[in-house]
């Protein structure tokens, strides 16, 4: 019998079936003719084996769900604090959890901050059991913290590179320039005007604290666990975002952010500004991979009533978001003054996001005790470095009236 797929895998044959499924049309529109018999069986059969997939995957989650609240096997964050509160006496799949985040940290080189810390690994992934059936496994999931961080950074919905279990610092090459030259036929290879440098990632550390009710903590609910898994996730990306995006002054503490040591004065929002971002990276040939604008939350709405020079009709952002044909994603998290408003534009898979270790949090029942509320103190590590400084353009934009 044939090993039953995982997951991932169906949803990579999901993936290839769509592109099969858009290449099979797109071949007929070029060709300016109607789909031929053989293509409309093709997509018919394309489809059917997608609805199968979506039906297997929406299955498998069904039964993920009622494993994890009704067996009570899975990892429950809002238990394993309640226990670390309560002295730490862990649970059986509170130790697990702690046991491979320790793993993850010892192999990092980096030390907890308590002995008594609840370590999560950022990367779960499945542990894999062989049982009398041979072949057939038995996943088990516990908690997955990539995933919903990803859907949580706007980064990451641009493309930007994450880097997760890595361990000790790292070097990445930075190269400017070009390798390729012509020579003779029989000529020796020679190298071309480039330069070579490389920076370093080194694992930060990123805290911040949650404050939690006891009376919180001691509910067995599907919303409180929830909750307490928002407020990780949270807490975590919109410090790293902010960071990232941000214009600190440099330190070893910290990575720099995209505006850090930015000087240039800010101008007027205009159509010429914003397509001027588009034309910096062009010229540096570094105009491919994931192409897309961050701007400030407050520039987007600004963008949407600005009308494009004269001549050219039109808001500055288009109505379906986008601005000088690229997609257009808004935080706050980008630099900002009380006039002045941040936008990038570029290749934002030339910006790596770095992790280190697993989450490390410490459960302080006592500070706040008076209140009833427990301190919840998240490490986590982490760095952020962008491979070739011209792959992204930045601009400071402000209000043409004034504002």
């Amino acid at each position: 019998m044939a090993k039953e797929k995982t997951k991932v895998e169906l949803a990579e044959e999901r993936g290839q079936l769509y592109k099969k499924g858009v290449e099979l049309v797109s071949k007929a529109k070029e060709e300016k003719r109607e789909l031929s018999k053989e293509e409309k069986d093709q997509i018919t059969e394309i489809q059917l084996r997608m609805t199968e997939i979506n039906l297997e995957l929406a299955q498998r989650e069904a039964m993920k769900f009622a494993d994890e609240h009704t067996t009570g096997e899975k990892f429950s964050l809002r238990k394993a604090l309640l226990e670390l509160a309560d002295g730490g006496r862990y649970s059986e799949n509170t130790q697990k959890m702690n046991e491979r985040g320790a793993a993850s940290l010892q192999k990092s080189g980096i030390i907890p901050k308590s002995g008594t810390s609840l370590l999560i690994p950022v990367e779960s992934r499945a542990e894999i059991t062989a049982g009398s059936a041979g072949p057939n496994v038995i996943e088990t999931d516990f908690m997955n913290i990539v995933e919903p961080l990803r859907d949580r950074l706007v980064l990451a919905q641009a493309g930007a590179t994450m880097l997760t279990g890595l361990v000790s610092d790292i070097d990445v090459p930075s190269y400017s320039g070009s390798t390729s030259n012509w020579a003779e036929e029989n000529a020796s290879a020679e190298d071309g005007a480039g330069t070579f440098s490389k920076k370093s990632m080194k694992p930060k550390r990123l805290t911040s604290i949650l404050r939690v009710s006891r009376q919180m903590l001691v509910q067995d609910s599907l919303g409180v666990e929830a909750m307490l898994r928002a407020d990780l996730i949270n807490s975590i990306a919109s410090k790293l975002e902010s960071t990232i995006l941000g214009g600190a002054e440099t330190s070893t503490e910290k990575p720099d952010g995209l505006f850090t040591g930015y000087v240039t004065p800010a101008e007027a929002l205009s159509w010429k500004g914003i397509v001027g971002l588009e034309t910096k990276v062009d010229l540096a040939n570094a105009l491919m991979g994931n192409t897309k604008y961050i701007v400030h939350t407050s520039l987007a709405g600004l963008a949407k009533t600005t009308l494009k020079n004269a001549g050219v009709s039109g808001f500055i952002m288009a109505e379906n978001g986008q601005m000088n044909g690229y997609d257009t994603l808004r935080t706050n998290a980008v630099h900002s003054t009380s006039t002045d408003f941040g936008a990038l534009f570029g290749n934002w898979s030339d910006l790596l996001i770095g992790q280190w270790g697993a989450l490390d949090l410490t459960v302080d029942p006592y500070t706040e005790a008076d209140k009833a509320i427990v301190r919840i103190i998240v490490n986590s590590y982490w760095d952020a470095c962008l491979r070739r400084d011209k792959s992204i353009a930045k601009a400071l934009f402000k209000d043409p009236a004034g504002a």
